[in-house]
Protein backbone atom coordinates (compact mmCIF):
# COMPACT_ATOMS: atom_id res chain seq x y z
CA UNK A 1 0.00 0.00 0.00
CA UNK A 2 1.72 3.43 -1.27
CA UNK A 3 0.64 6.58 1.10
CA UNK A 4 1.40 9.98 0.03
CA UNK A 5 1.95 12.54 3.13
CA UNK A 6 2.48 15.75 1.91
CA UNK A 7 3.40 18.65 4.73
CA UNK A 8 5.88 15.90 6.19
CA UNK A 9 8.51 18.12 6.83
CA UNK A 10 6.57 20.10 9.55
CA UNK A 11 5.47 19.63 13.44
CA UNK A 12 2.92 17.56 12.95
CA UNK A 13 3.26 16.27 9.72
CA UNK A 14 6.91 14.76 10.40
CA UNK A 15 4.52 12.61 13.47
CA UNK A 16 1.94 11.24 11.00
CA UNK A 17 5.35 9.84 8.69
CA UNK A 18 7.54 8.55 10.70
CA UNK A 19 4.77 6.67 12.81
CA UNK A 20 3.58 5.85 8.64
CA UNK A 21 6.84 4.72 8.16
CA UNK A 22 6.82 1.53 10.93
CA UNK A 23 3.30 0.56 9.90
CA UNK A 24 3.97 -3.15 7.76
CA UNK A 25 2.91 -2.93 4.31
CA UNK A 26 3.42 0.60 3.74
CA UNK A 27 5.61 2.20 1.22
CA UNK A 28 5.18 6.00 1.76
CA UNK A 29 6.08 8.51 -0.75
CA UNK A 30 6.21 12.00 0.92
CA UNK A 31 6.23 15.16 -1.41
CA UNK A 32 8.43 17.85 -0.31
CA UNK A 33 9.74 21.26 -1.74
CA UNK A 34 13.35 22.04 -2.43
CA UNK A 35 13.75 24.26 0.38
CA UNK A 36 11.89 22.08 3.17
CA UNK A 37 14.07 21.05 6.40
CA UNK A 38 14.61 17.57 7.13
CA UNK A 39 15.61 17.23 10.14
CA UNK A 40 12.62 15.56 11.74
CA UNK A 41 12.76 13.16 9.07
CA UNK A 42 16.16 11.57 9.17
CA UNK A 43 16.11 7.73 9.18
CA UNK A 44 12.93 7.26 7.73
CA UNK A 45 12.50 5.05 4.75
CA UNK A 46 10.53 6.99 1.98
CA UNK A 47 10.29 8.05 -1.61
CA UNK A 48 10.97 11.75 -2.23
CA UNK A 49 8.16 13.58 -4.67
CA UNK A 50 9.58 17.16 -5.37
CA UNK A 51 6.59 19.82 -5.80
CA UNK A 52 4.65 22.83 -4.16
CA UNK A 53 0.83 23.07 -3.44
CA UNK A 54 0.95 25.46 -6.46
CA UNK A 55 2.34 23.19 -9.13
CA UNK A 56 -0.59 20.79 -10.74
CA UNK A 57 1.94 19.35 -12.96
CA UNK A 58 3.96 18.18 -9.41
CA UNK A 59 0.87 17.03 -7.58
CA UNK A 60 0.09 14.86 -10.78
CA UNK A 61 3.48 13.32 -10.43
CA UNK A 62 2.92 13.00 -6.82
CA UNK A 63 -0.49 10.94 -6.70
CA UNK A 64 0.64 8.37 -9.38
CA UNK A 65 0.21 4.98 -8.28
CA UNK A 66 -0.74 6.17 -4.26
CA UNK A 67 -3.09 4.31 -3.04
CA UNK A 68 -4.24 6.60 0.30
CA UNK A 69 -3.23 10.71 0.44
CA UNK A 70 -2.94 12.43 4.08
CA UNK A 71 -2.61 16.09 3.07
CA UNK A 72 -1.09 17.83 5.95
CA UNK A 73 0.64 20.62 4.27
CA UNK A 74 -0.48 24.58 4.47
CA UNK A 75 0.31 28.09 4.78
CA UNK A 76 -0.27 28.94 8.40
CA UNK A 77 1.32 32.21 8.48
CA UNK A 78 0.80 35.17 5.85
CA UNK A 79 0.59 38.76 5.57
CA UNK A 80 -2.57 38.47 3.14
CA UNK A 81 -6.05 36.18 3.51
CA UNK A 82 -4.99 35.41 -0.93
CA UNK A 83 -1.90 33.86 0.19
CA UNK A 84 -4.06 31.49 2.48
CA UNK A 85 -6.34 30.70 -0.16
CA UNK A 86 -3.87 30.08 -3.33
CA UNK A 87 -2.46 27.05 -0.75
CA UNK A 88 -4.54 25.79 1.37
CA UNK A 89 -7.97 26.34 -0.37
CA UNK A 90 -6.99 26.34 -4.41
CA UNK A 91 -3.84 23.96 -3.53
CA UNK A 92 -6.03 21.80 -1.58
CA UNK A 93 -8.49 21.49 -4.84
CA UNK A 94 -6.06 20.62 -7.00
CA UNK A 95 -4.66 18.14 -5.29
CA UNK A 96 -7.64 16.25 -4.52
CA UNK A 97 -8.53 16.60 -8.21
CA UNK A 98 -5.49 14.75 -9.10
CA UNK A 99 -5.97 12.26 -6.67
CA UNK A 100 -9.73 11.21 -7.93
CA UNK A 101 -7.96 11.20 -11.33
CA UNK A 102 -5.49 8.81 -10.46
CA UNK A 103 -7.49 6.51 -8.56
CA UNK A 104 -6.98 6.85 -5.03
CA UNK A 105 -9.00 5.15 -2.73
CA UNK A 106 -8.95 7.59 -0.08
CA UNK A 107 -7.88 11.02 0.82
CA UNK A 108 -7.71 12.13 4.25
CA UNK A 109 -7.76 16.55 4.95
CA UNK A 110 -6.04 17.75 7.97
CA UNK A 111 -7.93 20.98 8.50
CA UNK A 112 -7.97 22.76 11.80
CA UNK A 113 -10.09 24.17 14.40
CA UNK A 114 -10.04 27.28 13.27
CA UNK A 115 -12.11 26.18 9.88
CA UNK A 116 -14.90 25.80 12.69
CA UNK A 117 -14.66 28.76 14.43
CA UNK A 118 -15.00 29.51 18.33
CA UNK A 119 -17.67 28.59 20.46
CA UNK A 120 -20.49 31.55 21.80
CA UNK A 121 -21.94 29.05 24.08
CA UNK A 122 -19.57 26.97 25.88
CA UNK A 123 -20.21 23.68 24.04
CA UNK A 124 -18.69 22.69 20.30
CA UNK A 125 -20.37 25.08 17.01
CA UNK A 126 -22.64 22.89 15.09
CA UNK A 127 -21.77 24.85 12.15
CA UNK A 128 -18.47 26.45 10.64
CA UNK A 129 -18.05 29.91 11.12
CA UNK A 130 -14.66 30.67 11.10
CA UNK A 131 -13.48 34.16 12.12
CA UNK A 132 -9.54 34.34 10.30
CA UNK A 133 -8.50 34.09 6.99
CA UNK A 134 -6.58 30.91 8.08
CA UNK A 135 -9.68 29.74 9.11
CA UNK A 136 -11.86 30.61 6.18
CA UNK A 137 -8.72 29.34 3.95
CA UNK A 138 -9.07 25.85 6.37
CA UNK A 139 -12.80 25.53 5.35
CA UNK A 140 -12.49 26.69 1.83
CA UNK A 141 -10.04 23.88 1.61
CA UNK A 142 -12.28 20.89 3.15
CA UNK A 143 -15.18 21.84 0.57
CA UNK A 144 -13.21 20.46 -2.82
CA UNK A 145 -12.24 17.86 -0.86
CA UNK A 146 -15.97 16.54 0.65
CA UNK A 147 -17.60 17.56 -2.73
CA UNK A 148 -15.73 13.58 -3.94
CA UNK A 149 -17.14 11.85 -1.30
CA UNK A 150 -18.72 9.77 -3.48
CA UNK A 151 -16.42 9.57 -6.20
CA UNK A 152 -13.63 8.04 -3.58
CA UNK A 153 -13.52 7.87 0.28
CA UNK A 154 -12.70 10.66 1.52
CA UNK A 155 -12.25 12.40 5.08
CA UNK A 156 -11.61 15.79 7.42
CA UNK A 157 -9.97 15.81 10.47
CA UNK A 158 -9.55 19.23 12.17
CA UNK A 159 -6.89 19.11 15.24
CA UNK A 160 -7.90 21.67 17.96
CA UNK A 161 -4.11 23.72 19.50
CA UNK A 162 -1.25 20.43 18.84
CA UNK A 163 1.81 20.85 21.05
CA UNK A 164 4.60 18.31 21.91
CA UNK A 165 8.08 18.10 20.57
CA UNK A 166 9.22 19.51 17.18
CA UNK A 167 6.56 22.77 17.76
CA UNK A 168 8.60 26.08 17.37
CA UNK A 169 4.81 27.97 17.57
CA UNK A 170 4.99 27.29 21.25
CA UNK A 171 8.51 27.96 22.13
CA UNK A 172 7.93 31.39 23.47
CA UNK A 173 5.32 30.02 25.36
CA UNK A 174 8.03 27.76 27.42
CA UNK A 175 10.77 29.79 27.37
CA UNK A 176 8.51 32.81 29.63
CA UNK A 177 7.58 29.83 31.97
CA UNK A 178 11.04 28.82 32.15
CA UNK A 179 11.36 32.80 33.57
CA UNK A 180 8.91 31.72 35.89
CA UNK A 181 6.02 33.96 34.07
CA UNK A 182 3.06 33.60 31.46
CA UNK A 183 1.55 36.92 30.65
CA UNK A 184 -2.25 35.64 29.18
CA UNK A 185 -4.94 37.47 27.91
CA UNK A 186 -7.09 38.98 29.92
CA UNK A 187 -7.96 37.34 33.11
CA UNK A 188 -7.04 33.98 31.67
CA UNK A 189 -10.17 32.70 31.99
CA UNK A 190 -10.95 32.14 27.93
CA UNK A 191 -11.13 28.08 27.12
CA UNK A 192 -8.93 26.36 24.26
CA UNK A 193 -9.56 22.89 23.26
CA UNK A 194 -5.38 21.16 22.86
CA UNK A 195 -3.99 17.77 21.85
CA UNK A 196 -0.72 16.04 22.45
CA UNK A 197 0.68 15.48 19.02
CA UNK A 198 1.37 11.71 19.51
CA UNK A 199 -2.44 11.78 19.79
CA UNK A 200 -3.32 13.73 17.43
CA UNK A 201 -1.23 11.88 14.59
CA UNK A 202 -2.01 8.68 15.88
CA UNK A 203 -6.01 9.99 14.94
CA UNK A 204 -4.70 10.79 11.54
CA UNK A 205 -3.41 7.52 10.59
CA UNK A 206 -6.28 6.20 12.39
CA UNK A 207 -8.71 8.46 9.56
CA UNK A 208 -6.31 7.34 6.94
CA UNK A 209 -6.66 3.48 7.74
CA UNK A 210 -9.31 2.33 9.05
CA UNK A 211 -11.74 3.21 5.99
CA UNK A 212 -14.08 5.09 8.19
CA UNK A 213 -17.14 6.73 6.00
CA UNK A 214 -16.31 8.56 3.15
CA UNK A 215 -17.71 12.17 4.18
CA UNK A 216 -16.65 12.20 7.73
CA UNK A 217 -15.69 15.09 9.68
CA UNK A 218 -13.60 14.70 12.77
CA UNK A 219 -12.53 16.89 15.64
CA UNK A 220 -9.99 16.04 17.85
CA UNK A 221 -9.15 16.62 21.89
CA UNK A 222 -7.57 15.27 24.92
CA UNK A 223 -10.88 14.67 26.64
CA UNK A 224 -11.65 18.65 28.03
CA UNK A 225 -11.09 21.81 27.67
CA UNK A 226 -8.86 24.59 29.56
CA UNK A 227 -8.38 27.96 30.39
CA UNK A 228 -5.12 29.47 29.88
CA UNK A 229 -4.60 29.57 33.67
CA UNK A 230 -4.78 26.00 33.59
CA UNK A 231 -2.70 25.33 31.28
CA UNK A 232 -0.05 27.35 33.00
CA UNK A 233 -0.78 25.30 36.21
CA UNK A 234 -0.62 21.78 34.29
CA UNK A 235 2.53 22.96 33.06
CA UNK A 236 4.09 23.82 36.48
CA UNK A 237 2.66 20.12 37.33
CA UNK A 238 4.43 18.53 34.65
CA UNK A 239 7.53 19.94 34.73
CA UNK A 240 7.92 20.77 38.22
CA UNK A 241 8.42 24.21 38.35
CA UNK A 242 6.55 27.28 39.87
CA UNK A 243 5.52 29.16 37.03
CA UNK A 244 3.43 32.70 37.35
CA UNK A 245 0.20 33.77 35.81
CA UNK A 246 0.46 37.13 34.71
CA UNK A 247 -3.18 38.43 33.92
CA UNK A 248 -2.16 41.20 31.00
CA UNK A 249 -4.72 43.78 29.80
CA UNK A 250 -6.75 42.66 26.07
CA UNK A 251 -5.41 46.23 25.14
CA UNK A 252 -1.74 45.73 25.40
CA UNK A 253 -1.92 42.58 23.22
CA UNK A 254 -4.18 44.81 20.33
CA UNK A 255 -1.22 47.52 20.47
CA UNK A 256 1.44 45.04 19.92
CA UNK A 257 -0.40 43.31 17.50
CA UNK A 258 -0.73 46.93 15.53
CA UNK A 259 2.70 47.17 15.60
CA UNK A 260 3.09 43.62 14.35
CA UNK A 261 0.73 43.95 11.79
CA UNK A 262 2.53 47.33 10.62
CA UNK A 263 5.73 45.45 10.97
CA UNK A 264 4.88 42.95 8.34
CA UNK A 265 3.36 45.18 5.57
CA UNK A 266 6.68 47.17 5.79
CA UNK A 267 8.91 43.88 5.99
CA UNK A 268 6.27 41.52 3.56
CA UNK A 269 6.66 38.69 5.97
CA UNK A 270 4.58 37.26 9.28
CA UNK A 271 5.52 37.36 12.45
CA UNK A 272 4.65 36.12 15.88
CA UNK A 273 1.50 37.69 17.83
CA UNK A 274 -0.49 38.76 14.45
CA UNK A 275 -3.29 41.08 14.55
CA UNK A 276 -4.92 37.39 13.24
CA UNK A 277 -4.13 35.96 16.43
CA UNK A 278 -4.87 38.65 18.78
CA UNK A 279 -8.70 37.96 16.89
CA UNK A 280 -8.41 34.45 18.02
CA UNK A 281 -7.65 35.41 21.51
CA UNK A 282 -10.56 37.96 22.02
CA UNK A 283 -13.30 34.59 21.07
CA UNK A 284 -14.23 33.27 24.71
CA UNK A 285 -13.82 29.88 23.94
CA UNK A 286 -11.81 27.67 21.18
CA UNK A 287 -14.04 24.05 21.97
CA UNK A 288 -14.48 20.68 20.37
CA UNK A 289 -14.35 17.11 21.50
CA UNK A 290 -13.57 13.81 19.69
CA UNK A 291 -16.63 12.18 20.03
CA UNK A 292 -17.55 11.15 15.96
CA UNK A 293 -14.23 9.97 15.75
CA UNK A 294 -14.41 8.10 18.78
CA UNK A 295 -17.94 6.81 17.65
CA UNK A 296 -16.89 5.94 13.93
CA UNK A 297 -13.44 4.67 14.78
CA UNK A 298 -13.00 3.83 18.14
CA UNK A 299 -10.01 6.68 18.62
CA UNK A 300 -8.80 7.72 22.42
CA UNK A 301 -6.21 10.49 23.56
CA UNK A 302 -4.00 8.92 25.48
CA UNK A 303 -1.73 11.69 26.68
CA UNK A 304 -3.05 13.94 29.59
CA UNK A 305 -1.74 17.32 29.95
CA UNK A 306 0.44 17.33 32.82
CA UNK A 307 2.38 14.11 31.21
CA UNK A 308 2.43 16.19 27.86
CA UNK A 309 3.88 19.07 28.64
CA UNK A 310 6.64 16.47 30.91
CA UNK A 311 7.54 14.81 27.69
CA UNK A 312 7.61 17.81 25.97
CA UNK A 313 10.06 20.14 27.84
CA UNK A 314 12.30 17.38 28.49
CA UNK A 315 12.52 17.17 24.50
CA UNK A 316 13.00 21.43 24.28
CA UNK A 317 15.68 20.76 26.94
CA UNK A 318 17.22 17.67 24.89
CA UNK A 319 17.63 19.64 21.74
CA UNK A 320 19.17 22.77 23.10
CA UNK A 321 15.45 24.98 22.36
CA UNK A 322 14.89 26.12 25.97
Amino acid sequence: MKILVTGASGFLGSHVAERLSKQEGVNLRLMLRPTSRLAFLDGLSYERADGDMRDDAALTTAVEGVDIVVHLAALTAARTEAEYHEINALGTASLVKAAREAGVKRFVYVSSLAALGPSADGAMPQTPHPISPYGRSKLAGEYPVLAERDAMSVAVVRPPVVYGERDRALVPFYRLAKLGFVPVYGDGSHLLTWIHVHDAADAIIATSLAGGPSGAVYSLSDGAPYSWRQLVEAYGRGTGRKVRVIATPPVLFSIGASAVGFAQTLLRRPFPLSPEEVINMRARAWICDHEAITRDLGWQPSTAIEAGFAQSYRWYREQGWL
